[in-house]
């Protein structure tokens, strides 16, 4: 996926093939009895001996011992800046030295007499500290065994200056409030150790704050996680909304005295990140004075501390005036510019439009799946109606890429998350903002093999790898899960029990191989049931509506006593629990203690229908309802002939990427993941409680309007944001023919749209788009399909874009 977007960046990895300082061992060092000798004046120094010994020790049994003096014979690690070991100087190999750049390293082993000699020395103590990342990233770790390739030669640099992730302790996520700070502080660690320079705090929760399972309360919690964070010498920043308008004297009033009693409650702060919006409703001609005042509050609290705000949510004439404020208020209190989610300018505007000296950062989505970011390009409905937005979602190198075409334009991120569904996504971030060029496929072997075991790291790769790739085309024939699941449960096999009993890794991997099958086996027989209740309706005209509706949901309902594949549910059920155990995480609102159903709360959907059977229910109880034999039959029909509803009909199922055949893409994927300048496919926020689901199975008589659950065709939609329209062409029509445009407009951001053929004709003025699903009717004008094309256009009036459901372009008889 990625390019050569690169090209004019200087390449700061150099890793070497000399040797230095004398012959080495054919084959890995043994570091089994290694001695740690470490600068003693800088305490990340200190800080990243121990992250060493204890990183070895959880992994081997093995805890290293620290030394004074290195002794030719004995095998010795060296921890320090180039002159911070007295009387020490390190004996560089040919061609390997310290970079001048903050936070750089060189790292290599020499065979200085019988005993391997390994040396990580940094430009300074956070170099150090990633010096021994990588070297915990390249060791070969078993119990009772600790070994290193011996010509291991490294000396490197970051590309990005800012290398962060957002860590929030509040009750919107299914996983970190359940945390104690010696949980989140492995997990800062383990960031760390692939080159994570930046932890981001929210220690204003919005309310979020109420968890049952939170250790402690949010303000004692955010304290203690300042100070761990700030022990490893890397920045604390805080993510902090503003709430209400601060045009409003007394809510900015409010805020300054709440953001000044946080500043107060927080020991370290390093930068501050307002978000313009999402959440916010403060237009910029207000917000840049009272941010102003909460910069100067931030000052006498922190000094030095920085001040970046984003453009999320900001209106594009808002935006005008915001850079212009930059410009020619040049204000001295802000730092940067941040491009985040719902912005409407993208970073090449930003980032073209922010001028010197202030510094553009990006706040990227790398946690959710769909309503986001960077949604999964067309991912499959049975994916999005069960597994929902917060799922584990290793997206390698969807990540790799998008990370990639933000690196000419930005210092840095700290990507936006919530919770360790997105842990493999902060990985691959993490190690491509040191390194851009380096390989995904080697960040999932060192991923790997530092966090499943040594004897993983290839299983690692083919397996998240995989696990990427079943979310790529129709889910009913994909051949990859099967054969996942396989890969998956091979190396369940090989894993011993403390792995698949403590390494929450492990088995978050395992829980997606076993939904993704499960899905697909339930997928199958679902449409299997559901195509024979259709084959049983189109016999009404000869069987009677009573009997055909009869047998029809009958054939919904033939797997209710033999559901598929319960095995595998019962392994995503066991998994669930194991993961509550390990870390404390709620893949179910009633079981476990989840916020919520899209909270990751992945058990409560994995019983979500993969077929209309609730919706065909609820027709067959209005259809027996009805007294006259021929409406019974007019309602079947339309039932069975949906797609086709006359001759010629031509049918898209917008949002269903298997079905969207004259949906235009004015951009790939690979131009806009983010689908800011073509249509996405979009998913409802829509699931039934387990608990209330079989109500809604074969219900006795007909509901009511607003409680029918919608055609799974109702749940997606073809949907373009802000600036960029929605257009559909049809090729090869008869220019004899006029034809009636029908459709569903449906969606979250229910958006006033207007509608014009071949940029000339007016379809429809503005018309918004109903609460409840609809079919709406339009003549299209004749001149426009004369020459046999016809070309829509959806714009939106009002909302943040056109969103479309349903099409049917029909010739008129």
């Amino acid at each position: 996926m990625t390019s050569n977007y690169l090209s004019n960046i200087m390449l700061l990895l150099v890793v070497l093939a000399i040797s230095g300082g004398g012959a080495l061992a054919a084959g890995p060092s043994d570091l089994s009895d290694a001695r740690v000798l470490r600068e003693v004046t800088d305490p990340v120094v200190a800080k990243a001996s121990n992250m060493l010994i204890e990183e070895i020790r959880n992994r081997t049994g093995i805890r290293l011992e620290t030394a004074t003096d290195v002794a030719p014979d004995a095998p010795v690690i060296i921890l320090g800046t180039p002159m911070g070991i007295p009387g020490f100087t390190p004996a560089y190999p040919s061609g390997v030295g310290v970079p001048t750049k903050e936070e750089s390293y060189a790292l290599w082993v020499a065979n200085e007499g019988k005993a391997p000699h390994v040396y990580v020395i940094g430009y300074d103590g956070r170099g150090v500290l990633f010096g021994v990342g990588r070297l915990l990233r390249a060791l070969e770790m078993r119990t009772g065994e600790i070994k290193l390739d011996p010509s291991l030669r490294v000396a490197s640099s970051p590309v990005n200056p800012i290398r962060g992730h957002q860590l929030g302790y509040r009750n919107a996520n299914n996983t970190w409030d359940a945390w104690t700070t010696h949980q989140f502080e492995q997990y800062i660690r383990d960031l760390i150790v692939f080159g994570a320079n930046a932890i981001e705090l929210i220690p204003d929760t919005g309310g979020n704050d109420n968890s049952p399972h939170m250790k402690m309360d949010v303000q004692a919690m955010n304290a203690q996680l300042c100070r761990i964070i700030g022990s490893y010498g890397i920045d604390v920043w805080t993510w902090h909304a503003l709430n209400g308008d601060m045009a409003e004297p007394e809510a900015a009033q409010k805020e300054l005295e709440t953001s000044r009693l946080i500043f107060q409650q927080l020991p370290v702060l390093d930068a501050v990140f307002v978000p313009g919006g999402d959440p916010g409703e403060t237009a910029p001609v207000h917000l840049m004075p009272f941010l102003e005042e909460f910069a100067a509050n931030l000052q006498e609290v922190h000094p030095g501390a920085e001040l970046w705000v984003s453009t999320q949510g900001i209106e594009l004439e808002d935006c005008d005036y915001f850079f212009n404020y930059l410009a020619t208020e040049k204000p001295d209190w802000l730092t940067g510019v941040i491009f985040g989610p719902w912005a409407k300018m993208n970073l090449k505007e930003i980032s073209e439009r922010t001028p010197k000296p202030y510094r553009v950062r990006t706040y990227p989505d790398v946690t959710h799946t769909v309503r986001c970011q960077y949604p999964v390009p067309n991912w499959d409905r049975a994916f999005a109606n069960t597994l929902g937005r917060e799922c584990a979602n290793p997206r390698p190198l969807a990540q790799a890429h998008i990370h990639g075409m933000e690196v000419p334009l930005s210092e840095g991120f700290v990507t936006y998350s919530d919770g360790v569904n997105d842990d493999v996504n902060k990985i691959v971030w993490t190690a491509r903002g040191w390194d851009p060029d380096l390989d995904v496929k080697e960040i999932l072997r060192q991923y790997g093999r530092y966090f499943y075991g040594a004897d993983f790291a290839e299983d690692a790769v083919a397996g998240l790898l995989g696990q990427e790739q079943n979310w790529v085309g129709p889910l009913a024939t994909h051949p990859g899960v099967d054969q996942m699941l396989t890969h998956w449960q091979a190396m369940e096999a090989k894993a011993d029990a403390a792995t698949l009993q403590k390494n929450w890794r492990f088995q978050l991997g395992l829980l997606r191989a076993y939904c993704d099958a499960y899905l697909k086996a339930r997928l199958l027989q679902e449409s299997n049931a559901e195509a024979k209740a259709y084959a049983e309706l189109a016999k009404a005209a000869d069987t009677g509506a009573a009997a055909a509706v009869d047998a029809a949901q009958e054939a919904l309902a033939m797997y209710d006593d033999s559901p598929a594949a319960p095995e595998l549910r019962a392994q995503i059920e066991k998994l669930g629990q194991q993961l509550f155990d390990s870390i404390g995480m709620q893949l179910s609102v009633e079981k476990y203690g989840a916020s919520g159903m899209q909270r990751g709360a992945v058990i409560d959907g994995m019983d979500q229908p993969l077929n209309d059977r609730l919706w065909l229910d609820a027709q067959f109880a209005a259809i027996r309802a009805e007294s006259d034999p021929a409406k019974q039959l007019a309602a079947i029909d339309r039932i069975v002939y949906w797609e086709t509803p006359a001759p010629g009909a031509i049918y898209d199922d917008l949002g269903n990427a298997q079905k969207e055949p004259h949906l235009v893409h004015q951009k790939p994927w690979e131009e806009d993941p983010g689908f800011v300048e073509s249509p996405q496919d979009e998913f409802a926020n829509y699931q039934i409680e387990p608990a209330v689901l079989a109500a809604y199975k074969a219900p006795s008589a007909p509901l009511p309007a607003g409680e029918v659950p919608p055609r799974l065709s109702w749940l997606d939609q073809a949907q373009t944001l802000f600036r960029t329209d929605l257009l559909m062409r049809y090729e090869g029509l008869d220019p004899a023919k006029t034809y009636t445009l029908r459709a569903v407009y449906q969606g979250r951001f229910h958006a006033t749209m207007t509608l014009t053929a071949d940029e000339q004709y007016e379809v429809h003025g503005p018309v918004k788009s109903p609460e409840l699903p609809a079919i709406l009717e339009f003549a299209i004008p004749a001149e426009a399909t004369a020459d046999g094309v016809l070309d829509l256009r959806w714009k939106a009036i009002e909302g943040r874009g056109p969103q479309v459901a349903e099409t049917w372009l029909i010739p008129n008889p």
